[in-house]
């Protein structure tokens, strides 16, 4: 398996190369919203200046702070679990969803729903925590679960395909990577230590997973 060592410069170069309308999942990192824009992290306002980026996102005050920066841009207030507006669906080369799925109460209808914002063609990306990743395990070890108070589910890399797969999706490409940037001091030792772990395993050693998947031909007979 692949290692991606930062999953957000991985994310800008996937926008900056597709050719067409990119659909940006989760766009508002919330309730991370403000300290983003203030920083320059947040990844959409990065990504609307590669491609043409729609964002959606269910938190209606975390958009509108984005308004106020990136006014131009357009935002879709929608909760694609329930419903997907009509004029977005088809119409996507890329539907980017990072680390949101772990957060949804149903990862199957999420999923169908960006499925149904793909155009023909189209790819979607979605990146998840990793329960694989070693550190993980030296957490266990030490009696600790350190996770976002939102995350409802972990995906390994098995369980990612076999989701993806039950919303009418195939798994073309997945990869484990780390998240963005390394100036906690853990990860200047950890992280130089699995890679080295990698070159010899090639195992899901990072902190998440990315995936890139299409949809199947006969996912429109798939109940949604």
């Amino acid at each position: 398996m692949p290692l991606v060592t930062d999953r957000h410069l991985w994310l800008e170069r996937l926008c900056a190369q597709t050719d067409g309308d990119v659909a940006h999942v989760g766009c508002a990192d919330s309730p991370y919203t403000a300290e983003l824009l203030r920083s320059g992290d947040l990844l959409h306002a990065r990504l609307v200046r590669l491609a043409r980026v729609t964002g959606f996102d269910v938190d209606a005050a975390a958009l509108e702070l984005i308004r106020h920066t990136l006014a131009d841009e357009r935002l879709v207030l929608a909760d694609l679990s329930d419903h997907v507006p009509e004029q977005d669906r088809r119409r996507y080369a890329l539907v980017v969803a990072g680390e949101v799925l772990e957060h949804v109460p149903d990862g199957d209808a999420f999923l169908r729903g960006c499925r149904e914002l793909l155009a023909p063609g189209g790819r979607l990306c979605v990146t998840v925590p990793n329960a694989c990743c070693p550190k993980i395990g030296l957490r266990a070890l030490l009696g600790r679960e350190s996770v976002h108070p939102d995350h409802r589910v972990y995906y390994g890399p098995r369980t990612l395909t076999r989701t993806l797969d039950a919303a009418g999706l195939e798994t073309a490409w997945m990869a484990s990577c780390f998240p963005p940037g390394s100036s906690a001091a853990g990860r200047e030792i950890v992280n130089p230590l699995l890679r080295g772990i990698h070159r010899v395993t090639q195992g899901p050693v990072g902190d998440g997973l990315i995936a890139i998947a299409s949809a199947r031909s006969n996912a429109s007979s798939i109940a949604s």
